[in-house]
């Protein structure tokens, strides 16, 4: 086996992508080859090219990276059925890793990874792109956007452009009117501040936003929070923080469901964020849950 080292340079610590590159040096008779992307998206050209150029062989790729470094990698894959994808995270959420609970940490391990089994986990297709962990849309797109804008900041503290982002949202983030269709039949209307739909139970690092999630069961969690003003919504997200699924589930209508349509009530294009990636300007969206769709290395013996 021929084992593909995609690592993002520019998360986690600034020596991650050299203190990984000593590990494997030091690991007897792993073949292995390491690229480091280049700009936004780079991910999903190395993974094409190198799909072709080891044409034939066993391959496992690594995501050496955070959860839109893992996104963009599987955008490249020609049948993700085929692709065998390890999560070796750095990023400042990894969010999908945490249905492993406290095994979480053994992800951190690279050797773990290597010599690691292979389970079948289910993943988000949409309309536009795929997902590991969730697609939504609402406050968490904003804060994203947000985020963007102001991640040049977190050179004085990483924390800075995160409570900025999440400050602003509370009070710019706009609720639209939506007509939502679950699973093809039933139809929903209404203001919504937050759209969740997830493969996993964790949005932006804190948010557990559905109790009951299994990654590899077909259904995704979703959670549908009605229109909220900033001073009502920080007490919903302060709950989801702290995992208080009463609080959540007597304020937002949360619920088990294969797929879901999006569209807004008055036809404009709106955004959505998938894995921490936002994409603009998209008059309908869709997502559905590819069961078992995808082999993911995981530390032997770990438990959800």
């Amino acid at each position: 086996m021929t084992h593909i080292f995609i690592v993002n340079p520019h998360a986690g610590q600034k020596t991650f992508a050299d203190d990984l590159r000593a590990k494997l040096a030091n690991i007897e008779g792993l073949n292995y080859f390491v690229f480091n992307t280049r700009y936004a998206g780079y991910e999903t050209e190395l993974v094409r090219k190198i799909q072709h150029i080891f044409e034939g062989e066993k391959l496992r790729f690594y995501c050496c990276g955070g959860s839109g470094t893992m996104r963009k990698m599987l955008s490249g894959f020609d049948n993700l059925e085929e692709a065998e994808v390890a999560f070796f995270p750095c990023g400042l959420t990894n969010d999908f890793l945490k249905v492993f609970d406290n095994d979480e940490k053994r992800f951190h391990q690279i050797e773990e990874l290597i010599n690691g089994e292979v389970i079948k986990v289910d993943y988000i297709q949409t309309n536009y792109g795929v997902a590991l962990n969730t697609f939504s849309t609402g406050f968490d797109a904003d804060y994203v956007t947000l985020f963007d804008k102001y991640r040049m900041l977190s050179v004085f503290n990483e924390q800075i452009p995160y409570s900025l982002a999440v400050l602003c949202s509370l009070f710019v983030s706009r609720h639209e009117a939506y007509e939502v269709c679950i699973d093809d039949e039933k139809q929903l209307e209404g203001s919504f501040s937050e759209i969740i739909f997830g493969n996993g139970n964790v949005l932006g690092g804190n948010m557990y936003f559905y109790r009951d999630i299994n990654y590899n069961d077909g259904y995704a969690g979703c959670c549908m929070i009605p229109n909220m003003r900033s001073l009502k919504l920080l007490p919903l997200l302060l709950a989801l923080k702290k995992q208080d699924y009463d609080e959540t589930e007597t304020k937002a209508s949360c619920f088990k469901c294969k797929n879901i349509r999006i569209v807004r009530k008055d036809g404009a294009p709106f955004s959505m964020n998938l894995d921490g990636e936002i994409i603009h300007n998209i008059k309908e969206w869709s997502a559905h849950i590819v069961h078992e769709g995808l082999h993911f290395v995981v530390p032997k013996g770990v438990k959800v």
